[in-house]
């Protein structure tokens, strides 16, 4: 199971009830809805983005999610 991250990239806001009944549907489990409607963090298998694509049209992107290394920048004291 890895993240995907559902974004509306149509005009104007997005219909909150299509956006449940797209979940619904494919049977996705949200794990971050703090941006919803415009955007949602799902938890789903590989397998299952087949079939999910064709439910979200072109007003919708699901993509993978991507984690990113925050480099140390604490400075560190040299030994002469």
């Amino acid at each position: 199971m890895s993240n995907y991250i559902l974004q509306y990239i149509g005009d104007g806001t997005p219909d909150v009830q299509q956006v449940q009944e797209i979940i619904h549907t494919c049977n996705l489990r949200i794990v971050d809805d703090s941006l919803s409607p415009g955007t949602i963090l799902l938890e789903l298998a590989g397998t299952d983005i087949a079939k999910v694509r064709p439910e979200l049209g072109k007003e919708w992107s699901l993509t993978p999610e991507k984690e990113y290394r925050v480099p140390d920048t604490r400075r560190k004291i040299k030994k002469g």
